[in-house]
Formats: structure tokens, sequence, C-alpha cells
């Protein structure tokens, strides 16, 4: 007779289940695996595809987010603008412009539009200020307009009531090589551009260095007026990276659910939804990879908009050629 002392063992339902953590671990890489978990499992497929397209972007969200307004500005090739500023700063003959509330106007009550022009060889930078106050033509209507009447300009700096832009070109090769926008959101009010440049400079220091810390001024100020414009930047990028990597994995579901249709297929039995479930759990390690190419390259929308597409289709193909098409006879 057994001993009534003799206990059963009970086994806790909270203790972790290694094995089935490595079973979907190796569906990262194991197709085999992807197919067995989309058929039997395919409404957590779901979930697995709506946390795949936001890891995807993650690189994006994170470039965008930290990007500065005077990023493109900032290189080998803005000597014209930092010549031309401390020119423009130090003359007493060029005009002036203060920001009060949020907008720009002109000092001395002066219509010119021009305020500055910097020549030097062949570089050649425009400073402009344009009044787009309520009933006047936007800053691009009045800048394209200038633009095409005047063929002599290169680099400018378009000041607005409300905005600004930069653009400095390569006279070498007529290129763009910096370009920003910005508004005055974030700008405290400014009795005088010229003096919020030279402000906390010490004249003592070499014209060299004099040039420097103006630069870093204007920069800063470029950065304080992107920001106005960040947060659509961020919205622009993200959601077209979020519809393109959503997009390729819909319309390659039923695409592999095509392949599965011939008659000597013996996946032909398998569901449209379960179909999805694969295609859809087939995301995550195209996901991951993308992530961490996205962070070693640097996360640029060019490449990340397309990075995924690239690695998620060969994931499909892969998956298909293996396990969804017929036997090689």
């Amino acid at each position: 007779m057994a001993s009534k002392n003799i206990k059963a063992k009970k086994v806790s339902k909270n203790k972790l289940n290694l094995n089935k953590v490595l079973f979907y671990l190796k569906s990262l890489i194991n197709n085999g695996i992807v197919k067995e978990i989309g058929i039997r499992h395919w409404i957590s497929s779901i979930f697995v595809f709506l946390l795949s397209v936001f890891i995807s972007v993650i690189p994006v969200l994170t470039t965008e987010a930290t990007r500065n307004g005077s990023s493109s500005i900032n290189n080998q090739y803005n000597d014209v603008l930092v010549e031309s500023l401390y020119n423009y700063v130090t003359s007493d003959e060029t005009l002036d412009f203060e920001i009060k509330d949020h907008k720009a106007n002109l000092l001395l009550g002066s219509t010119e539009n021009a305020l500055y022009t910097y020549e030097r060889g062949t570089s050649r930078i425009d400073y402009y200020f344009f009044n787009t106050t309520e009933g006047m033509p936007s800053l691009n209507e009045q800048a394209n307009s200038l633009l095409e009447n005047n063929p002599n300009i290169q680099s400018y700096f378009f000041i607005s009531t409300s905005s600004f832009q930069v653009q400095i070109i390569n006279p070498s090769t007529s290129q763009t090589v910096g370009m920003v926008n910005g508004g005055y959101n974030h700008i405290d009010d400014i009795a005088s551009f010229k003096n919020y440049i030279k402000e906390g400079v010490d004249e003592t220091l070499t014209i060299n260095e004099i040039k420097t810390a103006y630069a870093n001024k204007i920069f800063e100020f470029f950065d304080l007026g992107y920001l106005d414009l960040r947060g659509q930047q961020i919205g622009m990028t993200v959601g077209i990276c979020l519809g393109i990597n959503a997009g390729i994995t819909i319309i390659v579901v039923p695409i592999l659910f095509l392949m599965t249709r011939g008659k000597n297929n013996p996946n032909r039995n398998i569901k449209f939804y379960q179909i999805m479930g694969v295609g859809f759990h087939a995301t995550l390690s195209p996901a991951i990879l993308s992530l961490i190419i996205g962070y070693i390259m640097g996360g640029s929308f060019q490449y990340m908009s397309m990075l995924f597409v690239m690695c998620y289709g060969f994931r499909a193909m892969w998956l298909a050629m293996k396990y969804l098409r017929p036997p090689v006879e």
C-alpha cells in the first residue's frame, strides 16, 4: 500500500518555459517554425507584425528626433556663410532686423528687400528680407520670384516675417551642400539681429576666433528655428516608412497565398488567414536586422525607407521557396 506521506510534486504555472522561449527565438531564422507558428497561432502573428513595423522605423525616428537645424549647414562648405556673417554684422551700412513676439521686422522702417550681398571669388551669398504679413505672398512665392529674376544668386539667407530659409551652394558644382528652414516660435525677442550674433563674444579675440564665435551663434539660431519643423519632419518621415514597411508586408501575404494554390502543392489547404499569420510572423527578423543596420549606418531616411523592404523580401522569398512550394519531382 502506498504511503500516505508521499506528496505529488506540483509544477509552478508561473515558471518560465525556456523551451517555448527558445522555440520562438528559433523562428527568427527557422522558416519551418515560422510556418508552424503562423498556422497555429495566426492571431499572435498580428501583434508580431505591428511590433516589427514599429521596430523597423526606430532608427529613422531617433535620427529625426535628434537632428539639429544646423546639421546640414555646419560643414566644410559653410565658409561663405561664416565670412559673410562677420562682414554683415560688423558693417554699419547693412540693414538690420528684429524679432518681436515671434515675428521678424526690418529696423529703421526700410522697405528694401536686399540686406546684404557678399562675394568672394566665385562664391556669393545674398541676404534678403521678405514681408509676409497677412495679405502678402508667402516666403516661397517671393523667394522663387526673386531667384527666377536674379540668376546670379547662388547661396542665400532669406528672412521673412514668420520664417527663414538658408541654402548654401557649391559654386564649383552648383549643387546644394547645406539647407535649413525654420521659424521663430522658439526664439525669444531679439532687438537687433546683429547685436544678437555679437552678444557675449569677446571682441579682443582674433578675427578668426570672432568669426567662429559668430558662426556658433548663427548655428544656435538655426537650431532653435528648426524646432518648429522637426516635429513635422518626424511625423512625415516615420509615417512614410511605416506605410512602406506595412504596405509591402500586406502585399506579400496574398502573393504567398497564391503560391500555395497549385494543384500539386501540399500546402493548398492552408487558409488565407493562416498564410497571413506566416507572412506576418516572418517580419520580426527583418525588422531586427533593419534596426541594427540602421543604427550602424546612421538611420538615414533615404535608405531606411527601403532597408526593411529588402530584408523582408529576401526572408519571404526564402520562406516561399523552401516551405510553401510544391515538392521537386
